[in-house]
Protein backbone atom coordinates (compact mmCIF):
# COMPACT_ATOMS: atom_id res chain seq x y z
CA UNK A 1 0.00 0.00 0.00
CA UNK A 2 2.78 2.42 0.92
CA UNK A 3 4.54 1.90 -2.43
CA UNK A 4 1.28 2.44 -4.32
CA UNK A 5 0.69 5.74 -2.52
CA UNK A 6 4.26 6.90 -3.12
CA UNK A 7 4.49 6.04 -6.82
CA UNK A 8 0.92 6.72 -7.93
CA UNK A 9 0.13 9.80 -5.83
CA UNK A 10 3.12 11.25 -3.99
CA UNK A 11 5.68 11.31 -6.82
CA UNK A 12 3.37 12.45 -9.69
CA UNK A 13 1.89 15.22 -7.52
CA UNK A 14 5.36 16.42 -6.54
CA UNK A 15 6.43 16.48 -10.19
CA UNK A 16 3.39 18.59 -11.13
CA UNK A 17 4.24 20.87 -8.20
CA UNK A 18 7.77 21.44 -9.46
CA UNK A 19 6.57 22.22 -12.98
CA UNK A 20 3.95 24.65 -11.64
CA UNK A 21 6.59 26.26 -9.41
CA UNK A 22 8.91 26.77 -12.39
CA UNK A 23 6.11 28.50 -14.30
CA UNK A 24 5.30 30.69 -11.29
CA UNK A 25 8.94 31.63 -10.68
CA UNK A 26 9.60 32.73 -14.24
CA UNK A 27 6.25 34.30 -15.13
CA UNK A 28 5.30 37.92 -14.47
CA UNK A 29 4.62 38.30 -10.77
CA UNK A 30 0.98 38.98 -10.00
CA UNK A 31 -0.16 38.15 -13.54
CA UNK A 32 -2.91 35.63 -14.24
CA UNK A 33 -0.40 32.94 -15.28
CA UNK A 34 1.59 33.43 -12.08
CA UNK A 35 -1.52 33.16 -9.90
CA UNK A 36 -2.83 30.11 -11.76
CA UNK A 37 0.53 28.35 -11.54
CA UNK A 38 0.65 29.16 -7.83
CA UNK A 39 -2.74 27.55 -7.32
CA UNK A 40 -1.68 24.42 -9.21
CA UNK A 41 1.51 24.32 -7.15
CA UNK A 42 -0.34 24.63 -3.85
CA UNK A 43 -2.93 21.97 -4.65
CA UNK A 44 -0.45 19.46 -6.10
CA UNK A 45 1.96 19.95 -3.21
CA UNK A 46 -0.75 19.45 -0.61
CA UNK A 47 -1.83 16.25 -2.38
CA UNK A 48 1.79 15.08 -2.42
CA UNK A 49 2.32 15.88 1.24
CA UNK A 50 -0.91 14.29 2.45
CA UNK A 51 0.13 11.16 0.55
CA UNK A 52 3.56 11.37 2.21
CA UNK A 53 1.94 11.75 5.62
CA UNK A 54 -0.22 8.67 5.03
CA UNK A 55 2.77 6.69 3.73
CA UNK A 56 4.78 7.69 6.80
CA UNK A 57 1.91 6.57 9.03
CA UNK A 58 1.67 3.21 7.25
CA UNK A 59 5.36 2.44 7.75
CA UNK A 60 5.47 3.91 11.26
CA UNK A 61 7.94 6.68 10.40
CA UNK A 62 7.39 9.72 12.66
CA UNK A 63 10.21 11.57 10.90
CA UNK A 64 8.47 11.35 7.51
CA UNK A 65 5.16 12.34 9.07
CA UNK A 66 6.73 15.33 10.80
CA UNK A 67 8.47 16.49 7.63
CA UNK A 68 5.23 16.22 5.64
CA UNK A 69 3.39 18.23 8.30
CA UNK A 70 6.02 20.99 8.27
CA UNK A 71 6.11 21.34 4.49
CA UNK A 72 2.31 21.26 4.31
CA UNK A 73 2.41 24.27 6.63
CA UNK A 74 5.01 26.20 4.60
CA UNK A 75 3.20 25.50 1.30
CA UNK A 76 -0.16 26.56 2.72
CA UNK A 77 1.13 29.70 4.43
CA UNK A 78 3.13 30.73 1.35
CA UNK A 79 -0.15 30.70 -0.58
CA UNK A 80 -2.11 32.21 2.30
CA UNK A 81 0.30 35.15 2.59
CA UNK A 82 -0.75 36.47 -0.83
CA UNK A 83 -4.30 35.09 -0.78
CA UNK A 84 -5.87 38.25 0.61
CA UNK A 85 -6.35 40.99 -1.97
CA UNK A 86 -5.84 43.55 0.78
CA UNK A 87 -3.98 43.29 4.06
CA UNK A 88 -5.76 41.11 6.52
CA UNK A 89 -5.78 37.86 8.43
CA UNK A 90 -8.52 35.46 9.35
CA UNK A 91 -9.45 32.02 10.57
CA UNK A 92 -7.04 30.21 8.21
CA UNK A 93 -4.06 32.09 9.65
CA UNK A 94 -5.14 30.99 13.12
CA UNK A 95 -5.44 27.39 11.91
CA UNK A 96 -1.93 27.58 10.44
CA UNK A 97 -0.55 28.90 13.74
CA UNK A 98 -2.27 26.11 15.68
CA UNK A 99 -0.90 23.55 13.20
CA UNK A 100 2.74 24.64 13.53
CA UNK A 101 2.46 24.88 17.33
CA UNK A 102 1.19 21.28 17.31
CA UNK A 103 4.15 20.32 15.11
CA UNK A 104 6.55 21.95 17.59
CA UNK A 105 4.98 20.02 20.46
CA UNK A 106 5.10 16.74 18.52
CA UNK A 107 8.76 17.26 17.60
CA UNK A 108 9.61 18.10 21.22
CA UNK A 109 7.83 14.95 22.41
CA UNK A 110 9.58 12.79 19.81
CA UNK A 111 12.92 14.25 20.82
CA UNK A 112 12.23 13.36 24.44
CA UNK A 113 11.18 9.75 23.86
CA UNK A 114 13.11 8.71 20.74
CA UNK A 115 16.43 7.09 21.63
CA UNK A 116 17.71 6.12 18.21
CA UNK A 117 21.26 7.43 17.75
CA UNK A 118 21.48 10.72 15.91
CA UNK A 119 17.77 11.45 15.54
CA UNK A 120 17.35 13.69 18.57
CA UNK A 121 19.13 16.61 16.94
CA UNK A 122 16.88 16.34 13.88
CA UNK A 123 13.79 16.64 16.03
CA UNK A 124 15.29 19.59 17.92
CA UNK A 125 15.83 21.32 14.57
CA UNK A 126 12.13 20.97 13.78
CA UNK A 127 11.22 22.29 17.22
CA UNK A 128 13.31 25.39 16.60
CA UNK A 129 12.02 25.85 13.06
CA UNK A 130 8.39 25.48 14.17
CA UNK A 131 8.85 28.02 16.97
CA UNK A 132 10.45 30.44 14.49
CA UNK A 133 7.47 30.05 12.14
CA UNK A 134 4.98 30.42 14.99
CA UNK A 135 6.58 33.70 16.04
CA UNK A 136 6.25 34.94 12.46
CA UNK A 137 2.58 33.94 12.44
CA UNK A 138 1.96 35.74 15.73
CA UNK A 139 3.56 38.86 14.28
CA UNK A 140 1.41 38.55 11.17
CA UNK A 141 -1.77 38.17 13.23
CA UNK A 142 -0.81 41.01 15.58
CA UNK A 143 -0.28 43.36 12.64
CA UNK A 144 -3.42 42.07 10.88
CA UNK A 145 -1.41 41.08 7.83
CA UNK A 146 1.77 42.24 6.16
CA UNK A 147 2.27 44.37 3.07
CA UNK A 148 4.98 45.43 0.67
CA UNK A 149 8.42 43.85 0.92
CA UNK A 150 7.63 41.98 4.14
CA UNK A 151 4.66 40.25 2.57
CA UNK A 152 6.58 39.24 -0.55
CA UNK A 153 9.58 37.94 1.41
CA UNK A 154 7.32 35.88 3.68
CA UNK A 155 5.72 34.36 0.58
CA UNK A 156 9.03 33.67 -1.19
CA UNK A 157 11.00 32.12 1.66
CA UNK A 158 8.16 29.78 2.63
CA UNK A 159 7.69 28.82 -0.99
CA UNK A 160 11.45 28.32 -1.33
CA UNK A 161 11.68 26.10 1.74
CA UNK A 162 8.88 23.95 0.34
CA UNK A 163 10.57 23.70 -3.07
CA UNK A 164 13.90 22.62 -1.64
CA UNK A 165 12.27 19.74 0.21
CA UNK A 166 10.31 18.86 -2.92
CA UNK A 167 13.54 18.60 -4.91
CA UNK A 168 15.06 16.42 -2.17
CA UNK A 169 12.00 14.15 -2.22
CA UNK A 170 12.12 13.83 -6.02
CA UNK A 171 15.84 13.08 -6.10
CA UNK A 172 15.33 10.50 -3.36
CA UNK A 173 12.82 8.72 -5.63
CA UNK A 174 15.37 8.82 -8.48
CA UNK A 175 17.99 7.24 -6.23
CA UNK A 176 15.52 4.52 -5.25
CA UNK A 177 14.72 3.74 -8.90
CA UNK A 178 18.44 3.00 -9.26
CA UNK A 179 18.05 0.35 -6.58
CA UNK A 180 20.04 2.26 -4.00
CA UNK A 181 19.67 4.86 -1.23
CA UNK A 182 21.50 8.06 -0.34
CA UNK A 183 23.73 6.26 2.18
CA UNK A 184 24.91 3.64 -0.32
CA UNK A 185 25.09 5.79 -3.48
CA UNK A 186 28.65 6.66 -4.65
CA UNK A 187 29.61 10.24 -3.79
CA UNK A 188 29.89 11.30 -7.43
CA UNK A 189 26.39 10.08 -8.27
CA UNK A 190 25.06 11.59 -5.05
CA UNK A 191 26.47 14.95 -6.10
CA UNK A 192 24.91 14.88 -9.56
CA UNK A 193 21.56 13.38 -8.61
CA UNK A 194 20.91 15.05 -5.25
CA UNK A 195 23.50 17.73 -4.54
CA UNK A 196 23.45 19.82 -7.70
CA UNK A 197 19.63 20.05 -8.14
CA UNK A 198 19.20 20.97 -4.48
CA UNK A 199 21.96 23.60 -4.58
CA UNK A 200 20.56 25.10 -7.79
CA UNK A 201 17.11 25.41 -6.21
CA UNK A 202 18.63 27.01 -3.11
CA UNK A 203 20.56 29.50 -5.24
CA UNK A 204 17.44 30.34 -7.24
CA UNK A 205 15.47 31.11 -4.08
CA UNK A 206 18.35 33.19 -2.69
CA UNK A 207 18.50 35.07 -5.99
CA UNK A 208 14.86 36.05 -5.73
CA UNK A 209 15.17 37.10 -2.08
CA UNK A 210 18.26 39.22 -2.79
CA UNK A 211 16.63 40.68 -5.90
CA UNK A 212 13.51 41.67 -3.96
CA UNK A 213 15.42 43.11 -0.99
CA UNK A 214 18.10 45.07 -2.83
CA UNK A 215 17.17 45.55 -6.48
CA UNK A 216 13.38 45.60 -6.71
CA UNK A 217 12.32 47.31 -3.49
CA UNK A 218 10.38 50.05 -5.28
CA UNK A 219 8.61 47.49 -7.46
CA UNK A 220 7.35 45.49 -4.47
CA UNK A 221 7.10 48.27 -1.87
CA UNK A 222 3.42 48.85 -2.57
CA UNK A 223 2.47 45.20 -2.86
CA UNK A 224 -0.63 44.47 -0.85
CA UNK A 225 -1.72 48.07 -0.38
Amino acid sequence: MKEIIVWLVHTPAGTVGLIAAAVALFSKKGAALHRKAGTYFTVSMLVMLIAGLVAGLLIGSPGDMLLSAVVMYTVFTAWLTVHHKVNGTGFLEQVALAWIVAVAMAAFFLNAVWREAGTQNIYLFWVGFAVFCALGDLRNLYRAGLSGIQRVIRHVWRLGFSLIWTVLALTDKIVKTLGSNVKELPEEQLLYIVGIPTILMLLLILFWIINILFFSRKKYAGYGH
